[in-house]
């Protein structure tokens, strides 16, 4: 089987104009992509990939490499500009992309990026397709392009992509959500989330308290986000927020902190919402990373846990097999599946976490006690 030199576990990630993300890098990756994305559509008219990125200073430079040699093989390419992840995921369901891609490299630090995607159904691409996208890159990607004149790919502008995302969340997945009179604080890391995640909070009629929510191109996730959670705690109780969260770089990830000041992570949400699992499906997917507490109190509400390596797409893969609705990772990566589609979002995840607070009439403190945190201690081992 051919072992995998350039997609991980998110895609194809590097300091960004060095290693696997220099130019003529991208350029072969983009081939690759374009070629693969030709060959493989089936349905009426053009392939089409939907494109966004972060906010690193890097990313209008290798989207552009990116997208004109998928544009070669006659693929045309919908420009969403900066949006968050999750949002591209939903984007490529709705709107009926071949592909979507990201380039981000979400809780990294500024000076990397990367190159996520995502299939027409809104998940990370199969082993198979990253493969066979690797052979492409191995052979240098542009060969047996001939695609001239008119058939060459369009560039459109996709601006509309955010408002479709937003109302999506407002008007659709949350219209039952009321969050008037209700004070979050949101760490946006500087990141994607910057553009739209206090909009929809808002839209569902919070008042947000705002922070790293300035983008530079240079500042992304810098002392900012997840990584830097905690300095929510003192400014959640300061203005009394129901509680505060903090994205990463892309928004998929969310950790939260409740109106006490503490941090709860994603065993913590998961745990949360595993108590409220409907009972024909009564079964979660994590990792090994996850507390033992979590597996406790699963254990306790005669909860199926089945854990999988670290990453997302792990997770998934176990949730489809499985059956299971709900899955996710203690770095505050929650994935969900229902009729709507798969999310891994995190604005989705932290009003989850709210319908259940305000239906049930309890704080996030409160609804976090459930678990018990066992002590847990992670140690690298050289293998």
């Amino acid at each position: 089987m051919h072992a995998r030199r350039y997609f991980g576990t998110d895609g194809i990630r590097d300091l960004a104009n060095s290693g696997s993300l220099t130019p003529d890098m991208v350029l072969r990756i983009g081939h690759a992509i374009g070629r693969v994305t030709y060959e493989s559509h089936s349905g009426a008219g053009r392939p089409k990939i939907l494109v966004v990125r972060d906010t690193r200073v890097s990313g209008p430079m290798i989207q552009g490499i990116l997208v004109g040699a998928i544009m070669a093989h006659g693929v045309d390419i919908y420009d969403g500009g900066v949006l968050p992840t999750p949002a591209a995921a939903l984007l490529v369901r709705r709107e009926a992309f071949d592909l979507g891609i990201v380039v981000s490299a979400s809780h990294n630090a500024m000076p990397d990026n990367g190159i996520k995607i995502f299939g027409a159904d809104g998940r990370k691409l199969s082993d198979d397709t990253e493969i066979r996208i690797e052979k492409f890159i191995d052979l240098g990607g542009s060969r047996d392009v001939n695609f001239t004149g008119g058939e060459i790919g369009r560039q459109v502008d996709f601006s509309e992509g955010l408002e479709i995302y937003r109302t999506a969340m407002v008007k659709e997945l949350f219209a039952d959500l009321d969050l008037s009179g209700r004070k979050i604080v949101l760490d946006c890391s500087n990141g994607s989330g910057s553009v739209v995640s206090a909009s929809i909070l808002e839209g569902l009629g919070a008042e947000v308290i705002a922070l790293h929510d300035q983008p530079t191109g240079l500042n992304i996730n810098d002392e900012a986000g997840v990584f830097f959670v905690e300095r929510l705690g003192q400014i959640v109780q300061d203005n009394g927020a129901i509680f505060g969260m903090a994205l990463d770089g892309d928004a998929d990830r969310v950790l939260m902190v409740d109106e006490l000041g503490e941090v709860q992570d994603g065993d913590r949400i998961l745990a949360i919402l595993a108590q409220r699992l409907d009972e024909d499906n009564r079964q979660l997917v994590a990792t090994v990373m996850s507390n033992m507490g979590l597996k406790v109190l699963l254990k306790s509400l005669d909860i199926t846990m089945f854990q999988t390596p670290v990453g997302d797409r792990y997770v998934a893969e176990q949730m489809e097999s499985s059956g299971a609705r709900v899955g996710g990772e203690q770095s505050g990566h929650i994935i969900f599946h229902n009729d709507d589609g798969w999310f891994g979002d995190g604005v989705f995840t932290a009003l989850q976490v709210a319908r259940v607070s305000i239906q049930e009439n309890k704080p996030l403190s409160r609804l976090a006690a459930a678990m018990e945190r066992f002590p847990q201690i992670l140690k690298n081992v050289t293998v």
